[in-house]
């Protein structure tokens, strides 16, 4: 029993010895998976020893490289100072290192357990920066978005106010166009207008001379018609003029001779007076009518009509009236003109009809 307890004692000693030995470390360099407990019962002393050497304000928080002071275990250097305590004493120790080895793995524990919390809760913490982060991204993203769409709906509006303003200007083109091509339209009706009242105005003067020329026809007729009944008039009475000088001369015989001589003289004096004062009445009255039909289709007997240059009835240029636009002076004027030009109004009226004017 003796040897078991020197040797137990030994043993106690030698480990007392040797983790004395470990406690004397100075400093460590934190490896990777270091954790405080497991440097504390690695060196036999406490997480609060090391805390307190080192003035950690977190236990559960140590870094790779980091150089941390290990203290000595009183408790171990106690043994060392007293090598030759008694087994019981020995045993007691090794029970009450047990007891504190014990104590440290379960305070080793509940660290553990602490960081795993404080590890969670970091863990939450950054997921929750994480989140806040993605939300500031999809904020941003948003307000990217937002600005993009803004963008967009310029760039729309720009685009749809280019848009009517190219319409408007192709509506002002179009209306102008519209009014243009009515004002051509306009113009092309009132040229047509003027052409067909040019066209009813010629057809009237067509009319008008038709009438004209029937109404000097009819004059004509009658004149000719009123000569030849002089003529015959003239005639009967030139036979019986005859007759009765026959009978004269038959009862006078040839005593009367020379005076039926005579008689007969003077009746084809008479007769050939006659004669040429119906050429004269039938010339006068073509020459009239002439005359009418040329005032008639110049001016329609108007003495105060104006066409340019061209003035009164005969519509004589006013060079030739010499600013006196009397009824006198145009038919004196009138005669004159034809009489040298055409040397009658029959004549005028040929070449008017020939070339439309005269």
């Amino acid at each position: 029993m003796k040897l078991n307890k020197v040797l137990v004692s030994a043993a106690a000693l030698s480990g007392i010895a040797a983790a004395g030995t470990a406690a004397n470390a100075d400093t460590v360099s934190v490896k990777a998976g270091d954790t405080v407990s497991e440097l504390a019962q690695k060196f036999n002393t406490t997480v609060e020893a090391i805390q307190k050497a080192n003035n950690l304000k977190n236990v559960n928080f140590i870094t790779v490289g980091e150089q941390l002071n290990i203290p000595a275990n009183d408790n171990t250097q106690q043994q060392v100072q007293q090598p030759q305590a008694n087994a019981a004493q020995v045993q007691q120790e090794q029970a009450a290192i047990a007891q504190q080895q014990a104590a440290q793995r379960q305070a080793q524990l509940a660290a553990q357990q602490k960081a795993a919390q404080a590890q969670a809760a970091l863990q939450a913490q950054q997921a929750a920066q994480a989140a806040a982060a993605q939300k500031q991204a999809e904020e941003q993203a948003a307000q990217q978005a937002a600005a993009q769409k803004a963008q967009q709906e310029a760039a729309a509006a720009q685009a749809a106010k280019e848009q009517q303003e190219k319409a408007e200007q192709a509506a002002q083109a179009q209306a102008a166009a519209q009014k243009q091509a009515e004002e051509q339209a306009a113009a092309k009706k009132a040229q047509e207008e003027a052409q067909q009242q040019a066209a009813a105005a010629q057809a009237a003067k067509e009319q008008q001379e038709k009438a004209a020329q029937q109404a000097q026809q009819a004059q004509q007729a009658a004149a000719q018609k009123q000569a030849e009944e002089a003529a015959a008039q003239a005639a009967a009475n030139a036979k019986a003029a005859q007759q009765r000088a026959a009978q004269q001369a038959q009862a006078q015989q040839q005593q009367q001779k020379q005076q039926v001589a005579q008689q007969n003289t003077q009746q084809q004096a008479a007769n050939n007076n006659n004669q040429q004062s119906n050429n004269n009445n039938n010339s006068n009255s073509s020459e009239a009518a002439a005359k009418a039909w040329i005032v008639a289709h110049e001016s329609g007997g108007n003495y105060s009509a104006r066409n340019g240059q061209y003035i009164g009835a005969y519509q004589l240029s006013a060079s030739y009236l010499h600013g006196d636009y009397s009824q006198a002076n145009q038919d004196r004027v009138a005669n004159q003109y034809v009489a040298s030009r055409y040397g009658n109004w029959v004549n005028a009226q040929k070449h008017w009809e020939q070339c439309g004017w005269y």
